[in-house]
C-alpha cells in the first residue's frame, strides 16, 4: 500500500469559471490514460458531479465542496491513482487543507483575465453579476483567493494547452511524482530538461560577459597600431619631394639656347 501511495498524487486545477481548467483535466486524464497509469479526473464545476450535488455558492457550500473532493482524492491516491481534480474551490484556506492531507499535491492555477473570461461566458453569467443581476459569484462580489505559491500558473489566453501540459510534466518530473521514461510517453517521445541542467550553462555566459570590458580595453590598443601605420607612411609621401629634380627647371634655359641660335 505504501508503494502505491508513493505513486499517486494530485493535480488539483483551480481558477475561475471559464479559464479552462476542464479542458486541461480532459487533456491530462486522457494522457496519463494512454500512457498506462491509472487517472481519474474529478470535475467539481460541473453539474453532474455527484460530489457537489445540492451545494450552493455559500462559503459553507463551498468549504464542503472542496473539503468532499479533497477525501476523494485521498483514497484514490492512497491505491496509487493519478487524481486530475478541476474545481473554482475560490477559498485558499480550504485548498491548503487538501494540500495538507493528500502531501503529494500539486496546486496549478488556471489564469485569464476578465476580458478572456466574458468572451467564453455563453450562459452570461458574468454579465449579469456585473450587471448586479446575478449575486454570489467568484471573482465578482463573491472573493476568489488565487493561490500564493502554486507548483505551475497558465495563462490560458496566452498559452495553448500542449505548452502549458508539456510545462506541467516537466513539473511532475523535476517533483520526481513523474520519471524520464513516463514523461515521454506523456508528451509524445520527449526527453525532460534535467533540473539545473540550465544554470551550469549561464555560469560561462557570465563570465564571458565579465571579460567584455576587458576585450574592449585591448581594442583601443589596436588603435594606436593603426595610426603609428599611416605615420610610417608618411615618409613614403615624402617620395614626391625627390620628383623636385625631375622637374629639371634648367632644361628649359636649354630652349633659351635655340632662342639664341636665332
Amino acid at each position: 500500500m505504501d508503494q502505491l501511495q508513493a505513486t499517486g498524487f494530485v493535480i488539483w486545477l483551480t481558477g475561475m469559471a471559464g479559464a479552462g481548467k476542464t479542458t486541461l483535466a480532459t487533456h491530462l486524464g486522457k494522457r496519463f490514460s494512454a500512457a498506462g497509469r491509472p487517472a481519474e479526473v474529478i470535475d467539481g464545476d460541473s453539474a453532474n458531479e455527484i460530489l457537489t450535488r445540492g451545494l450552493g455558492v455559500s462559503k459553507e457550500d463551498r468549504d464542503t465542496a472542496v473539503r468532499r473532493i479533497g477525501a476523494v482524492s485521498r483514497m484514490l491516491v492512497r491505491h496509487g491513482a493519478v487524481v486530475v481534480v478541476a474545481s473554482l474551490s475560490p477559498l485558499r484556506e480550504a485548498r491548503d487543507a487538501v494540500r495538507k492531507d493528500v502531501r503529494r499535491f500539486v496546486e496549478v492555477f488556471v489564469d485569464a483575465p476578465m476580458e478572456t473570461l466574458l468572451a467564453r461566458d455563453s450562459e452570461g453569467m458574468y454579465r449579469k453579476a456585473l450587471a448586479h443581476e446575478l449575486t454570489n459569484v467568484a471573482g465578482i462580489d463573491d472573493p476568489f483567493e488565487p493561490p500564493t505559491r502554486p507548483e505551475l500558473v497558465v495563462r490560458t489566453d496566452q498559452e495553448k494547452p500542449d505548452s502549458a501540459l508539456g510545462r506541467l510534466f516537466q513539473k511532475l518530473v523535476d517533483m520526481k511524482y513523474v520519471n524520464p521514461a513516463e514523461f515521454a510517453l506523456l508528451t509524445g517521445g520527449l526527453r525532460p530538461k534535467r533540473p539545473g541542467a540550465k544554470a551550469p550553462k549561464a555560469a560561462p555566459v557570465a563570465a564571458k560577459e565579465a571579460k567584455q570590458p576587458a576585450a574592449a580595453k585591448v581594442a583601443p590598443r589596436a588603435a594606436p597600431k593603426t595610426t603609428a601605420r599611416p605615420s610610417a607612411k608618411a615618409p613614403a609621401k615624402k617620395a614626391p619631394a625627390k620628383k623636385a629634380p625631375a622637374k629639371k627647371a634648367p632644361a628649359k634655359p636649354a630652349r633659351a639656347v635655340k632662342g639664341r641660335r636665332g
